[in-house]
């Protein structure tokens, strides 16, 4: 299988992929605003653990389950609006180690089911960190919370929409048409019909709204859960077992040919790989606003 650009789907399992998007009330956004890195932890840390409580269950599909989380931030105008996607596929392990499956076939669980456990377990989780009181928390125990749960068949399709938007961001541009006034022109999608249409945003606006989207540093847009972390692949392995699939070997680099290595700008010879050094860890980056001078020696 051809996988440029895509490389999770070189280890995708043979079993029907599902869809779970958890977003969040509009009450909450200036919250995400006002404290992102602790918010948008907690959102990753109550949405996937309402996954997995809630595939644990024996009447959904009964085991210990693995997938993909990714975060996205904006709408098309750019304007904040949280939410996580989740890639799961349909398949874990009871607690005998035995394969399951869903029990039937394009249902995982109503999605209202996800969205009530998230509710409680981000609530709860807000209020013991002081972000939320009891007065605010109160509306939003009393409203429907979202989750939208989408069979994806094998979950190639899926694996490639999330892809582009990690590859893409938060604007294109393809979608910024030009400039007029002081003001960006920007091509947005109605996702009612899926016509195109131009608006205009104050230049001084449409910088806020992009910068909004700026995760804060160290945040990983993109988790692993369950069976699908690197540190479960003992795990991962019998689900391949049971499955009659072998795992993907990782591929290893291989040193250039002396015919297509690039050549020493010394002695004009082709370079050999000699080693790899490992890469330093993220504490010792010098931070991309340091001005030239202040970066250490390489």
């Amino acid at each position: 299988m051809r996988c440029s650009g895509y490389p999770q789907l070189a280890k995708k399992l043979p079993v029907e992929h599902f869809m779970v998007t958890f977003t969040l009330p509009s009450s909450l956004r200036q919250l995400c605003r006002n404290q992102p890195k602790v918010f948008l932890s907690a959102f990753f840390a109550a949405s996937s653990q309402a996954i997995k409580d809630v595939l644990k269950q024996p009447k959904h599909l009964g085991a210990e389950s693995g997938f993909i989380g990714v975060l996205q931030t904006w709408t098309q105008d750019l304007r904040l609006h949280p939410h996580i996607h989740y890639i799961v596929p349909g398949v874990g392990l009871d607690a005998k180690g035995k394969l399951k499956l869903p029990k039937k076939a394009g249902w995982l669980a109503r999605g209202s089911i996800f969205a009530n456990r998230m509710r409680t377990l981000l609530l709860q989780d807000l209020q013991k960190q002081g972000l939320l009181d009891q007065s605010q928390a109160k509306p939003l125990w009393k409203i429907q919370w979202n989750c939208d749960v989408e069979s994806f068949g094998d979950g190639t399709n899926a694996i490639k929409y999330l892809g582009a938007y990690l590859k893409k961001g938060p604007v294109t541009q393809s979608r910024i048409l030009g400039d007029c006034g002081g003001s960006v022109i920007l091509s947005v999608k109605d996702r009612q019909n899926g016509d195109s249409k131009a608006i205009s945003i104050d230049a001084a606006e449409f910088v806020r709204r992009y910068l909004q989207h700026a995760l804060p540093q160290g945040f990983h847009a993109t988790r692993y859960y369950g069976l699908l972390h690197p540190r479960a692949k003992e795990k991962l392995a019998r689900v391949c077992r049971q499955l009659g699939v072998r795992l993907k070997a990782k591929s290893q680099t291989k040193p250039a040919s002396p015919d297509t290595a690039p050549l020493c700008p010394q002695c004009h010879k082709p370079m050999v790989l000699t080693g790899q050094l490992s890469r330093a860890p993220p504490s010792q980056w010098p931070h991309p606003n340091l001005r030239e001078q202040e970066r250490p020696a390489a």
